[in-house]
């Protein structure tokens, strides 16, 4: 075991003042996706929000902050805790350092918490997806999601969630008491995810070989996804369209749980040539590649939020969504809601939207409307409401 006292890097002392750890972890990594997208947005959100007096803020992260993230306004400081290993950095090192230097609240915007949680800690449950749909989710996942949740919704002080529906799930499956439980809506980076002219996208669109006639699927290529609905729907959609018809579907994501089914219908296909995959993308490439769909489609099986919903809505791009509880709580009547099971409902929603210009445009207008309503001002506001109230 190494030495642990050798590997803290702290800017300043904790003593003299109220004091709130972050975990950074998530949000410092360079390849990120859903809570790691959730972490950095909220604590940059966080930043802008000035303390109260008396109020210091540590980010503990296992390596330098990345850029933006490590520009750290008055106040607020980082902890670099290195450990050699792959594992155990949260429970163990996270543990350890919470020990020697005990922050007066400890926020851990992930849903697994350090083996010492004596202190006040604050986490966030992003769903509870495995434990209402455990087919999707691969057997060691699941027992480690069961596990680490279980402890974290019997250990934490306060629990964020980020909608309704999993606030309900949070009090019906592990009998979370109502009060223990805040819900903050999370939201898209507008500054990122915006209508872009097919001008400025022309680099993106050209870098992979696309026109603007292309649905699109944004996320891992896993069984919580729903791709062999899409993939199904859209052979339906493009046996009804005849030779020549130019839309593709397009997926942007790396594999995941229950791929090696997915590939085979993908290879199976009649109409692989018109299906692509591009991989792991850079937001900044999706936002634009989101901007110039026909729609976007999300038919996910089960979200705790479902980020994506918004993302599309503030690009200006039609959205078609699964009609899951969290979508209609998020979307409102700015999308498209299809049943996930019906591979049939979802070739019909692709032909109308193709085929009824004026549906396109109220979804689209309706949208933008719609995520005006979200901000990640208003979920750090809500979150430091959170954390203040314990101290």
């Amino acid at each position: 075991m190494p030495d642990l006292n050798l590997l803290t890097q702290i800017s300043s002392p904790l003593s003299g003042a109220r004091t709130y750890g972050i975990d950074a972890l998530s949000a410092n990594k360079e390849k990120r996706t859903g809570v790691e997208n959730y972490s950095r947005s909220l604590i940059s959100a966080m930043k802008t929000h000035a303390l109260l007096g008396g109020e210091r803020v540590v980010l503990y992260s296992k390596k330098k902050l990345s850029e933006p993230l490590g520009t750290l306004p008055e106040g607020w400081s980082s902890a670099l805790l290195g450990w050699p290993l792959k594992r155990g950095w949260m429970a163990i090192r996270m543990s350890w350092e919470l020990v020697r230097r005990t922050p007066d609240v400890l926020f851990v915007p992930g849903q697994a918490l350090p083996w010492i949680t004596k202190h006040r800690t604050v986490t966030t449950i992003h769903d509870l997806a495995y434990v209402r749909r455990p087919d999707l989710y691969d057997p060691a996942v699941r027992r480690r999601l069961r596990r680490v949740t279980k402890r974290s919704a019997k250990n934490a002080v306060k629990i964020i969630v980020p909608s309704n529906a999993t606030k309900k799930d949070l009090m019906e499956l592990y009998h979370t008491p109502e009060e223990k439980i805040t819900v903050t809506h999370l939201c898209a980076d507008t500054t990122l995810y915006r209508p872009y002219t097919q001008e400025e996208a022309r680099p993106v669109l050209q870098k992979h070989r696309l026109s603007t006639n292309y649905f699109l699927v944004v996320g891992r290529l896993e069984k919580k996804k729903n791709i062999i609905t899409i993939i199904k729907a859209f052979e339906l959609f493009k046996n009804r369209r005849g030779v020549g018809d130019p839309f593709e579907l397009i997926f942007v994501g790396d594999p995941g749980y229950g791929y090696e089914e997915m590939k085979k219908y993908f290879e199976l296909s009649a109409h692989k040539d018109q299906m692509r995959q591009l991989g792991y993308v850079e937001d900044a490439e999706v936002a634009q590649l989101m901007s110039q769909a026909t729609a976007y489609l999300f038919p996910s099986w089960y979200e705790g939020f479902g980020i994506p919903n918004l993302e599309a809505m503030a690009t200006g791009v039609a959205l078609i969504t699964s009609d899951i509880p969290v979508h209609k709580e998020v979307v409102g009547d700015a999308g498209l809601f299809v049943p996930p099971g019906e591979p049939e409902a979802w070739a019909h929603a692709l032909e109308r939207i193709v085929k009824d210009g004026t549906l396109r445009t109220e979804l689209i207008a309706k949208g933008k409307a719609r995520v005006q309503q979200f901000s990640w001002a208003k979920t750090a506001e809500q979150t430091w409401e959170v954390l203040r109230s314990l101290v």
